[in-house]
């Protein structure tokens, strides 16, 4: 009989030792992996950028042609000046 009971509390301490090697795989793959949440993050972050220059498409437009033409203007002077 204690044969027996030798055999079983083997079973249970590889199943034990089994059950807390998952538990810390798991836990090292999916919480502790931060790799894997910052790609998430960083396609997040894009994804609301394009979204924004798609809602403020035309003032972006606007203001960039602003920008270059005030550029323009001011290199036509300089040059207008030698």
């Amino acid at each position: 009989m204690s044969g027996v009971i030798k055999r079983l509390n083997t079973v249970c301490a590889k199943s034990y030792l089994r059950m807390r090697n998952l538990k810390e795989n798991f836990k090292t793959r999916i919480i502790e992996n931060v790799d894997a949440m910052g790609t998430i993050e960083v396609i997040m972050i894009i994804a609301v950028l394009v979204a924004l220059a798609l809602i403020f498409r035309n003032f972006i437009g606007n203001l960039a042609s602003k920008i270059f033409n005030k550029i323009q203007e001011k290199t036509d002077t300089a040059i207008d000046d030698l």
